[in-house]
Formats: C-alpha cells, structure tokens, sequence
C-alpha cells in the first residue's frame, strides 16, 4: 500500500528522482535477499521481508516486492503520467483491499479468489484512479487491474499496473477520452 506515496512524492519532488529511488531500494532488496539465502542478513531488510512473507516463500527468494516495484517503474517510464499514478493506484490500493476484504469476509469463492475481495478492491482502485484520470477511464482501469487480481494469472503485482495502464491508454486513444 505505501506504493500509493510513488505519485504523491513524484509530483512533490519529482519523478526523475523517484525512479532512480526505487531502482536503487530495489536492487539493495535483491541484494539482501541474495545475502539471506546464503545465511547473511541486513538487520532491517531481512527482519521485515521474512515478517511479511507468505507461509513457504522464506525457503527461496521473495520477489513480490521486486514485482511491485518493477510494475511501477514501468510504468512511469512507458506510459503519460496521469496514466501511470492512476495504474499505481490501482495496485497500491486495489490489491492489498481486495486481499483483505476477500480474506476475512469472502464467501464467494472463483478458484480461491472471492468475489467480496474482487468487489471492494475494484471499489478502491477506482476511487484511487480517480484522483488521476477521468472517471471512466478509472473504471476501465480498475476493472483490468482487478480482474488481472482476480485471475489469479502470473504475479499480480507486476501485471496489475501495466494491465490498468494498458487499458486506459489504449481505451482513452481509442475513444478520445481526455487523458
């Protein structure tokens, strides 16, 4: 979720800088994952990457936060800007609702996916995309990234930000929707 601050810092510092901030955190992950695996570790990195581990991820290495942050990179490199921060939106707050919310209250269960989740996590990407982009091409962004969520395909955490951008790129040329 703290993916959220990428658009808020970016436009507050600026995004040159903010790239070259995340590949920079993200190659000191790699690295700190590479030392743990050969029974090293970075006091704070390693700590906190094996608390927020999933149960059997500790055994070989933890790449969703490099999915993640890989994600954003490109799309703030590839895609216009307002397209990219509502995209990062999208995963920043539409991903970790839809986990939690299908998590504790889904009932409604698509191959081990809820419904619950997929609704509310839909609900919050929307409303974060919004801030950045049109309302329609919002929803068109939304609903890509949460159904790229929903099925489950490849590691969400990279297909999320660039399906939603693809879409609303690709739907906002197509339709001549301002950007």
């Amino acid at each position: 979720m703290s993916s959220i601050l990428v658009p808020v810092v970016s436009e507050a510092i600026s995004k040159p800088l903010v790239l070259v901030a995340l590949v920079s955190v993200t190659v000191v992950y790699l690295s700190s994952e590479f030392l743990r695996l050969r029974g090293k570790s970075i006091p704070f990195i390693t700590a906190f990457t094996l608390q927020m581990s999933r149960l059997g991820e500790k055994e070989h290495l933890i790449l969703r936060p490099t999915y993640l942050a890989l994600g954003v990179i490109l799309v703030l490199l590839l895609f216009p800007t307002n397209v990219a921060y509502a995209s990062i939106a999208v995963v920043a707050l539409g991903d970790p609702v839809a986990g939690l919310i299908g998590g504790r209250f889904g009932r409604i269960k698509y191959r081990g996916r809820s419904i619950e989740g997929f609704a509310f996590g839909l609900i919050a990407a929307f409303a974060g995309a919004s801030i950045w982009i049109t309302p329609m091409l919002a929803l068109w962004g939304a609903l890509a990234g949460m159904g790229l969520e929903f099925s489950g395909i490849f590691e969400d955490n990279l297909t999320i930000p660039i399906g939603a951008a693809l879409t609303m790129l690709l739907l906002g040329n197509i339709f001549t929707m301002r950007l």
